[in-house]
């Protein structure tokens, strides 16, 4: 659930921090990692830095945009590539991919043979011709893929590490344990030579995230020792955790990944929301804050801002950053945005601004949304408009069904009291308004384990609906007050007023019914309950 509502919160797009350290290789190691948008702003933003490799980054930004189906773009950077270092081949493999999606096969072929002319041992290119026949149709060009891939294992003697990264590429749609073989003998014979193979690490974790989470991560684990300084690597662990809800070690590795130049603003602003959910609202705040002084008109750190000071009861801070985030019209906002917004506003006192937030929750989701109304029954109570406060509480309760709870119908009864009160003495509307009350605080009696509170308001309820006068219906709920109350000795003193109430009116029926004896029995007992009173004392001595 709070991963939902963590996204839904914080969902943006990518923008990079700071370029360092990887540089483009970073990029390329995203696109390999199948991290295309990360990928695609690394190689834009470090394409004119001095230790770019510019053959190899305008070849990765060709397939990118052959992703994207832009193949005119895809041609103009591999064609760019070419002119930088002819002796790369991959630019080649590029163009030939593009003759292969427009139908020429034997066009392609040529750029295949020529890329490969330069070294006719290298396996990885190979490899790389075998993933471009397969991008394009792996059924129709099985053959051709086949070829490749065997020919590569050849000169390199089984060890290629990119042919088997394909193989686990092409392998994991129908037979994952195949797919996670191929991606670790990728991992094996990459070290083997002394290197370390970044892709074939997060690929074999994605294989495990959903069935064996543990595994997934602690594969990441083990590439962060092995790359501490990788952007990738840090952030692949970091969504590990979140992905498998292990929230506070996701906020801790997220830490680490902010002080990797190369980490992206989207992450900072998942890692504030984190920290609020750690309830690390302060560390939050100042996550969101140094987002927004390079960002000022961001609505997710803006959202963030709200959230953090409303939760730090800085409710004059949450207001004005709540203003800001609704001020993006275009932005798809929230129940949680309007309830928080609800919350900060009736702190401030302004119960009418907060009702209309609320409302807007509400009407954004009724159905999941449902107990908004009982906030705005209370907002509604609070400015003294009890015909609404009745009316919406009224309206939760009949939404929420048989899912109602006794004390839905204890508030929904006092809302009736409230409204019956502030009716005139003897109107058909107050007796409406006391009958509704005294439906549901009857409806709470049934199950309640303590009963005399809600037997005190259905008296009350009685005697809003029927006036002064004193009927036995009155008189039998006093009765049952008093017999729950005497349940725990503690309540004579606790609930004083209430038996005094109770003796003194089941007293004043009797004694008008012509029975002194019972009359008089009662009001010893609120003598009992009220030994100071001289009046009442000297009343009982001459009663007779």
């Amino acid at each position: 659930m709070k991963l939902r509502i963590l996204s839904s919160l914080l969902f943006g797009g990518f923008s990079l921090v700071a370029l360092a350290q990887g540089g483009y290789q970073d990029g390329v190691d995203y696109y390999n990692a199948d991290r295309f948008e990360k990928a695609k702003v690394i190689l834009e933003k470090t394409l004119n830095d001095p230790a770019t490799k510019k053959a190899v980054s305008y070849f990765y930004l060709g397939e990118l945009a052959l992703r994207e189906g832009n193949v005119a773009e895809a041609k103009a950077n591999f064609d760019k590539g070419v002119e930088a270092d002819p002796a790369y081949g991959y630019n080649l493999v590029g163009l030939g991919e593009i003759e292969l999606k427009n139908g020429n096969k034997s066009e392609a072929e040529k750029y295949f043979k020529n890329a490969l002319a330069a070294d006719k041992k290298d396996a990885a290119l190979m490899a790389a011709v075998a993933r471009a026949y397969a991008s394009v149709d792996p059924v129709r060009y099985a053959k051709e893929i086949d070829k490749n891939l065997v020919q590569g294992l050849k000169v390199s003697k089984n060890k290629e590490p990119q042919v088997y990264v394909l193989k686990g590429d092409m392998a994991k749609a129908q037979d994952l344990g195949a797919a996670a073989g191929f991606y670790e003998q990728a991992i094996i014979y990459e070290e083997e030579a002394g290197s370390v193979n970044p892709e074939a690490y997060v690929k074999y974790s994605n294989l495990y995230n959903k069935v064996n989470p543990d595994f997934a991560i602690a594969k990441l684990k083990e590439l962060n020792e092995k790359l501490p300084n990788s952007a990738l690597a840090q952030s692949e662990l970091a969504e590990k955790y979140y992905d498998g809800n292990q929230l506070t070690r996701a906020a801790e590795q997220y830490g680490k990944y902010m002080k990797n130049p190369n980490h992206f603003q989207g992450d900072e602003q998942r890692y504030a929301g984190l920290l609020y959910f750690g309830k690390r609202y302060q560390e939050s705040l100042d996550v969101a804050n140094g987002v927004l002084a390079q960002d000022p008109d961001n609505p997710y750190m803006q959202r963030m801002v709200m959230l953090d000071k409303a939760a730090l009861e800085d409710y004059a801070g949450a207001e004005d950053a709540a203003r800001k985030l609704f001020a993006h019209k275009d932005m798809k906002f929230s129940g949680t945005d309007y309830t928080t917004y609800g919350d900060v506003l009736d702190k401030l006192g302004k119960h009418q601004e907060a009702i209309d937030a609320y409302m807007s929750a509400y009407n954004l989701n009724p159905e999941n949304n449902n107990a908004v109304l009982a906030n705005v029954s209370s907002m509604y109570t609070a400015i003294e408009d009890y015909a609404k406060a009745a009316e919406i509480m009224q309206k939760y309760v009949d939404a929420a069904g048989e899912k109602a709870s006794l004390n839905d119908y204890f508030i929904l009864s006092n809302r009736y009291k409230n409204l019956g009160l502030s009716l005139e003495e003897g109107s058909q509307e107050r007796a409406e308004a006391a009958g509704n009350g005294i439906k549901y605080v009857d409806l709470a009696v049934e199950s309640a384990a303590n009963k005399g509170p809600l037997y005190r308001n259905r008296a009350t309820l009685l005697m809003i609906r029927d006036g002064s006068e004193i009927t036995p219906d009155l008189v039998e709920t006093y009765q049952k007050m008093i017999a729950s109350f005497d349940e725990d000795p503690a309540n004579k003193t606790k609930y004083v007023d209430a038996y005094k109430s109770g003796y003194n009116n089941i007293a004043s029926y009797y004694l008008k019914q012509g029975d002194k004896e019972q009359a008089k029995h009662y009001f010893e007992l609120l003598l009992e309950c009220d030994p100071t009173n001289e009046a009442l004392a000297e009343y009982i001595k001459n009663l007779k």
